[in-house]
């Protein structure tokens, strides 16, 4: 029997720049550069959209260079609304999101903003077993569930000094969470140059079929603590540098994963069912470095800008990961942008992960056994062994195990384009289209673990 239930969540495919939320569920953190200080009113609902989406990069103004010179946003009273369909090929899963936004300047010094989040997610997931023989498909389970979250914000300027304090709320029927943060923005050299600290903590807790059928929670801790810096280069050009630290605590083991472990015996009736599985276990512990560079220019004879960034993340799990994001953003009238963009993910894999372990799901320590003349097995216990056979052993299993392709070594491609129109002084339009494409580099995961999607978005603002 196998989960009805897994926690969905991409790669490790976050950008970096200021601290925010992550998803329940994720083991990366948002995080916010200041350049978001004048993208911010566009952005929409970013944050807290589901991984696979915060994962996409969201579309640009073209026009943002233009007010450059003043780097931090004039705060504009907004709702916004957005409705977001992830597919997965074959429908293999399917995640409708459902979001608002909504930012009111309380006076000439404090804006306060809040995002409400309700999301659904169905379909099937590998369960981490391994393929029946002679199939090149991964046994999956049925799953759905519902995801409700929010945050509100407090963004409070005093002179050259912006404090952002925020508080979040995530839910869904095996995962709860809840995150404080703080972000601080200081403005030097005539508001030219902004240093930008942060710092966020999370309280999770997660249950899930492994965890006795849902009948245990766990806790889950997470620390992110950032510093960058965003540098206006010229009267077109900004560049963002951040570093991010993180820690996370606790049980960071997916309960509803699997995980399958095969010893091919000389004999018959011995080798396990290949859909037979225990469940994962990853430490208790992961440390993560993460670097962002990001560049932004405004080409005036085009009347558009090119948003580029690179990220590079490690992690004392093993996994290396690089990211690079390239974006045009091209006006067209007064009202019109459009944004096409390119992306590219490759990680390496976790120093725990393989699709099929070796050894028995009879023995976690491992067993000796003897192939006997007669063709029969003699195991270390039974009297007389070794008998007259030749011993061999069958391995223990190792400390730390996950059949988890999402920590495999993986290449992500995301190509898409976004839509931004101002209809009316007070109402705007969005409409973005992205293709996401997953496949594996070992050589050895299956490729029909590897999801392929198109994601579709939709939104209204109004403004005043």
């Amino acid at each position: 029997m196998f989960p009805s239930r897994r926690r969905f969540s991409a790669p490790l495919e976050s950008r970096s720049g200021g601290v925010a939320f992550s998803r329940s569920g994720e083991t990366h953190s948002e995080l916010l550069a200041s350049p978001e200080l004048i993208r911010a009113d566009l952005k929409l609902l970013i944050r807290l959209m589901p991984p696979w989406s915060r994962s996409l990069r969201p579309i640009l103004i073209a026009f943002l260079l233009q007010c450059a010179s003043v780097i931090r946003a004039r705060a504009e009273n907004r709702v916004d609304y957005r409705y977001e369909d992830y597919i997965e090929d074959n429908d293999r899963i399917h995640i409708r999101t459902h979001a608002v936004y909504a930012e009111q300047a309380l006076n000439a010094q404090a804006v306060v903003k809040g995002n409400f989040v309700y999301d659904g997610i169905s379909g099937a997931t590998p369960t981490g077993a391994a393929a029946p023989a002679g199939s090149d498909r991964l046994p999956t389970q049925n799953f759905q569930d519902i995801r409700r979250a929010g945050s509100v914000e407090l963004d409070w300027t005093a002179g050259r000094f912006i404090s952002r304090p925020q508080i979040s709320y995530s839910e869904e029927s095996d995962y709860r969470s809840v995150g404080l943060s703080w972000n601080q923005s200081i403005e030097f050299n005539q508001k030219n140059t902004i240093l930008n600290l942060g710092v966020s903590r999370n309280f999770d807790q997660v249950t899930g079929f492994w965890l006795s059928n849902q009948t245990i929670w766990k806790d889950k801790d997470t620390w992110d603590g950032l510093i960058g810096v965003t540098q206006l280069l010229g009267p077109n050009t900004y560049v963002t540098a951040n570093f991010t630290v993180g820690v996370a605590d606790g049980y960071l083991t997916d309960p509803y994963k699997g995980v399958h472990f095969r010893y091919d015996f000389p004999v018959d009736g011995y080798n396990a069912d290949p859909s037979a599985a225990v469940g994962e276990n990853r430490p208790n512990q992961r440390i993560k470095q993460v670097g962002y560079l990001g560049i932004t220019h405004f080409v005036s004879p085009l009347n558009g800008s090119v948003d580029a960034n690179y990220r590079l993340h490690h992690d004392d799990w093993g996994i290396w990961a690089n990211t690079a994001i390239v974006q045009w953003n091209q006006k067209v009238g007064e009202k019109l942008l459009i944004s096409p963009l390119v992306r590219y993910h490759v990680q390496s894999s976790a120093d725990f992960y393989a699709p099929v372990f070796n050894g028995t799901l009879v023995d976690s320590n491992g067993v000796n056994a003897a192939l006997q003349s007669d063709g029969s097995l003699l195991f270390e216990g039974e009297a007389g062994f070794p008998g007259d056979g030749r011993a061999f052993s069958v391995p223990a299993w190792p400390q730390y195990y996950s059949a988890d392709y999402r920590l495999s070594h993986l290449e992500t491609w995301t190509l898409g384009v976004g839509i931004h129109w101002q209809v009316h002084e007070h109402v705007s339009v969005d409409l973005a289209y992205k293709r996401y494409l997953m496949q594996g580099l070992d050589g050895v995961t299956l490729s029909s673990a590897y999801p392929q999607a198109n994601v579709f978005t939709m939104g209204i603002g109004f403004q005043w």
